[in-house]
């Protein structure tokens, strides 16, 4: 059975988070209620994201999110993947690295690797990877995939 790039991605998320997330439906939990009252909420990991991307020099508008279904977003996770030529991929992910270092996320140096970085702040844990296009199936000749994705933790 062959296992498809973002399938592939979400399973070592799922690894490296611990699980699919806490905080469920996103309702009136007490990780939801705490984060907001913290001021550190989904919006605020999206902007935190925003900054890191464009530090890099990607646009955001130009990947693709999951984190948003049917118009509505997700309070427990941010996401974004996209494209880029292949000897730029691991300078564009060490700079997303020291952005998001440098708006408080502290990285996990045991989880993370030469293509995956792992980050934490408060309760959310994120996860900044590199794919070859070699591969993956689809990839355009000479691009590689990054993805970006964070989820809420339960406190």
């Amino acid at each position: 059975m062959r296992t498809t790039p973002m399938a592939a991605v979400a399973a070592a998320a799922v690894l490296v988070l611990g699980g699919c997330g806490a905080g469920g439906d996103g309702g009136a939990g007490s990780s939801s209620s705490s984060a907001a009252k913290a001021g550190f909420d989904r919006d605020a990991v999206d902007g935190d994201l925003r900054k890191a991307l464009a530090s890099a020099a990607l646009d955001h508008g130009q990947g693709f999110t999951t984190a948003e279904r049917g118009g509505r977003k997700s309070p427990d996770s941010v996401d974004w993947y996209g494209t880029v030529k292949t000897p730029d991929a691991d300078k564009a992910l060490s700079e997303i690295g020291a952005s998001l270092e440098r708006t408080g996320w502290k990285p996990d140096r045991e989880r993370s690797k030469p293509d995956m970085l792992v980050y934490r702040k408060s309760d959310w844990s994120l996860i900044a990877s590199g794919i070859a296009g070699k591969e993956l199936q689809n990839a355009p000749e000479g691009s590689s995939m990054l993805s970006v994705t964070a989820s809420r933790l339960g406190g």
